[in-house]
């Protein structure tokens, strides 16, 4: 069984590999673009407001730097995929595509903007809930330390792993639309065993941590603080980014992946192949009784 299981795990990650390869033009640029869109919106804060031409600056680059990130996350992702989903339903443009992106980029910033309101709440929802507790809960697991430590944790993995997980799989749009989405394989992908871990695993390298570099206390010169945080930023960068792409291919490794013997996500049953006998035997087809020898074809004589 679990050699089975490790069989059909290679395969998948031979799979993987296949799709990198494909869209190794859209991953330099996700690495690149990205880092070159932080850069623009570094400066971006440095642009003065003294005339109206300036003004008119500050509002239209956010929406250019927007757009851009957009694009570039639906072009890799649509690199990762097949060209064509089964039943030969074709691609729609880049630009809806990444229009539909957009929208689900939207709802996941709502539920971040949500759980920035969690976060602020944290102390006093611990300290609420310790109030509330009886006096054994309150000296072991109901303890103020422990809920807060626990609330901090929950809040983590909703924002890292949770929303993330759910959201991913519908990116699918940014190649097919809304309406040619393959909901059933987007629903099917949230119940895979395989797909959680590999959510839990990309937050735990690419987010968790890098976070655990920047708390030890500096030292040394100035100027080797200096150089070993930039050192620390790149290398964050570099490996969420990794961990970013990866899991860009993953979800459409498993998109791609429909069960033997499932439905099209058309709706249309996949057909089975026509039985042939071959060569030199008799198909085992049904057997009709000959007309009698006083009949012919058009009836009775």
């Amino acid at each position: 069984m679990m050699r089975a299981v490790f069989g059909r795990l290679r395969v998948f990650l031979a799979d993987w590999l296949r799709r990198v390869r494909h869209a190794w033009l859209w991953i330099v640029l996700q690495f690149a673009g990205v880092a070159l869109l932080i850069v623009l919106g570094l400066l971006w804060t440095r642009i003065p407001e003294k005339h109206v031409w300036q003004v008119l600056l500050t509002l239209l680059v956010p929406l250019l730097l927007a757009a851009g990130f957009v694009w570039l996350q639906a072009g890799t992702f649509r690199g990762f995929l097949h060209s064509e989903r089964p039943g030969g339903t074709p691609r729609i443009a880049i630009g809806w595509g990444a229009a539909t992106l957009g929208i689900w980029i939207a709802i996941g910033w709502a539920l971040w903007a949500l759980l920035d309101k969690f976060d602020d709440n944290i102390l006093d929802l611990a300290t609420y809930l310790n109030s509330k507790a009886g006096g054994h809960a309150r000296a072991h697991w109901a303890s103020y330390e422990y809920l807060s430590r626990d609330l901090h944790w929950a809040a983590w993995t909703l924002r890292w792993v949770i929303v993330p997980g759910l959201l991913m799989p519908l990116a699918a749009s940014t190649a097919w639309g809304l309406r040619r989405l393959p909901w059933r394989r987007v629903l099917r992908l949230l119940i895979d065993w395989r797909w959680w871990p590999g959510v839990l695993g990309c937050a735990l390298v690419g987010e968790a941590w890098p976070q655990t570099w920047f708390g030890d206390e500096p030292h040394g010169t100035v100027r080797e603080q200096v150089a070993r945080v930039i050192w620390k930023v790149v290398f964050a960068y570099l490996l969420a980014m990794l961990c970013w792409v990866k899991l860009l291919g993953w979800t459409a490794t498993l998109l791609d992946d429909p069960p033997p013997g499932s439905r099209d996500d058309g709706g249309e049953m996949v057909p089975e192949p026509a039985i042939v006998s071959p060569p030199g035997q008799t198909s085992e087809s049904v057997r009709l009784p000959l007309p009698d020898a006083g009949e012919g074809l058009g009836g009775n004589s």
